[in-house]
């Protein structure tokens, strides 16, 4: 790795599927949020459930009827919640189909820097929340990060941001994101890994790893702290929770990598653990190169550039 990094990305597209119910204010919310810093669009999108063959052949006005109708009470919410119209930099869309497909092809589409989206554990409604294995997918997929909200979104101001370090994966892209993100919210950077090892800390391939990324993130200009923490291998998505418990962080950035589609196993035990059980907001990368969008996506840079034009791998 290089000594210094360029902020990874703006986030100029926000993309916000919402389902059209109250419900729809928190992911809004949150976006609002990534907004005020970075300025940029705000898209939210409502999925209408695709008709059958049957409907759209003989009977395409019942869908454009539906179609409208949503995109009414779309307006109507949003128009609702800022006290009158719908801001300019904020646009409304409607898109039929099933919603896991819907959001990737609209992100991928559009070319969207982020995707914010509320998870549940039980979907309420086809046109809800995402169940845990859909969410799995969509992070798995994705052509940009996707950010989770359990129950509530980041406040207004992050000032912790905590980044779990596995040191057998390579982690530039999150690295390079988890310092745009503190830049950009004036945020301190906490390095959190785990050692599974009945080793010295400091001995540790883990203590190296991590030592390497503090320094590069202090010569970026941002605070940052660092924890090794020791636990046995199945408990490390666990270990890093229940820090998470104590530090408090308004936001986690993680890199989830595609696993396998074998039994709806997207993400490895590590991230599905991080993802679906942490109290806060989820920043999830995906190095866009493994996602099946990639291809047809706008191309930005595979590495992270550094001042003196030098790669970082």
């Amino acid at each position: 790795m290089n000594n210094t990094m360029q902020p990874y990305r703006d986030l100029n597209k926000i993309l916000v599927p919402v389902p059209l119910n109250s419900d729809f204010a928190v992911p809004l919310r949150q976006a609002l949020h990534f907004q005020e810093v970075y300025g940029g669009e705000i898209i939210l999108m409502n999925v209408v459930s695709r008709y059958s063959i049957f409907h759209r052949v003989l009977n395409p006005d019942r869908l454009k009827k539906h179609q409208e109708r949503a995109k009414r009470e779309l307006k109507k919410l949003v128009t609702k919640y800022f006290g009158g119209e719908v801001p300019k930099d904020i646009s409304l869309k409607i898109v039929t189909g099933t919603l896991l497909s819907a959001i990737m092809k609209t992100a991928s589409e559009l070319e969207c820097d982020l995707i914010i989206i509320k998870k549940a554990k039980r979907i309420n409604s086809r046109l809800s929340y995402l169940k845990t294995e859909n969410a799995d997918k969509l992070i798995a997929d994705a052509v940009c990060p996707v950010f989770t909200i359990i129950s509530d979104p980041t406040p207004q101001q992050i000032s912790n941001i905590m980044v779990p370090v596995e040191i057998f994966k390579n982690s530039a892209i999150k690295l390079a994101w988890a310092i745009s993100l503190a830049r950009k919210f004036k945020a301190k950077l906490h390095l959190v890994s785990v050692l599974n090892a009945d080793i010295k800390i400091k001995n540790s391939l883990t203590y190296k790893k991590i030592r390497e990324f503090e320094r590069i993130i202090r010569k970026e200009g941002i605070d940052v702290d660092k924890v090794i923490l020791q636990s046995p291998p199945e408990m490390s998505g666990q270990a890093i929770l229940n820090y998470a418990d104590e530090l408090k962080p308004e936001m986690l950035v993680i890199m989830a990598r595609k696993e396998s589609v074998i039994r709806d196993n997207y993400l490895g035990a590590f991230t599905r653990t991080i993802i679906h059980h942490a109290t806060v907001p989820v920043f999830s990368v995906v190095p866009k190169n493994e996602t099946p969008y990639y291809n047809i996506m706008k191309p930005v840079p595979d590495r992270i550039r550094s001042k003196n034009n030098q790669t970082v791998k």
